[in-house]
């Protein structure tokens, strides 16, 4: 005759599936820092993303400060702060807020049904559900075809190519890396190492190649590939 199981070991059975079932999703959090490099000036600042992955969920903060200074004196200056809210991949807020010698430019974006509103001082515009920021913190912003601009909310359509590995040198060392072009309104230019890590990308601001070269270890996300779906 088949054994029943005692009443205590039913509940201590029962204890233990649901503590399984309530422990938290282990965070994982990843910081890439960057020198802002300016071809005729240096190095005139950092910019910064912080990755905090928790389950379905991404939350991505972007720091830029910049200053380019003559004889001592600052004749520009750029500061940001941005925040960006994924979940299984898909964009779900934007919060920027962007500081220009002194005057301010803030830009919103929620998701809402099979698109995204991005609200600025312009107006508000709609787009496709997959927009995708322009910021390429993970290879999957590589697969966009419609991009937000993280300063302004504007959006464009863009075609991204390239990916072979080639020799690229900054700071100094040389070494192998995957190379991508965004083309659009912007230019922009992205490369990545085999761990999907980007270790530099290249922005045009009115006409200038500024170049972001990352000054932190490059350690990869545990899934660094987050897919769009």
């Amino acid at each position: 005759m088949a054994r029943t199981q005692s009443l205590p070991n039913v509940v201590i059975t029962l204890i233990v599936a649901l503590g399984a079932l309530a422990a938290p999703v282990r965070a994982e959090t990843q910081v890439y820092t960057y020198a802002v490099e300016h071809p005729t000036f240096g190095r005139i600042g950092t910019y910064t993303n912080v990755i905090e992955r928790s389950g379905d969920r991404t939350h991505v903060s972007s720091v830029l400060h910049t200053a380019v200074r003559i004889l001592g004196f600052v004749v520009y200056s750029q500061d940001a702060k941005r925040s960006e809210e994924w979940r299984r991949g898909r964009l779900i807020s934007f919060r920027s807020v962007t500081t220009t010698d002194g005057k301010s430019l803030d830009v919103t974006g929620v998701a809402r049904g099979n698109t995204f509103v991005i609200t600025t001082p312009a107006g508000t515009t709609v787009a496709p559900a997959d927009v995708r920021p322009s910021n390429p913190w993970t290879p999957a912003i590589l697969k966009a075809h419609v991009m937000m601009s993280t300063k302004t909310g504007l959006i464009e359509d863009v075609q991204v190519t390239g990916g072979d590995e080639t020799a690229a040198t900054f700071d100094d060392t040389t070494r192998m890396l995957h190379r991508y072009l965004i083309d659009g309104h912007k230019r922009g230019v992205v490369w990545l190492d085999n761990h999907g890590v980007p270790i530099a990308f290249k922005v045009w601001e009115q006409g200038t190649p500024i170049e972001l070269v990352l000054i932190s270890p490059a350690v990869p996300l545990a899934q660094t590939a987050m897919a769009p779906r």
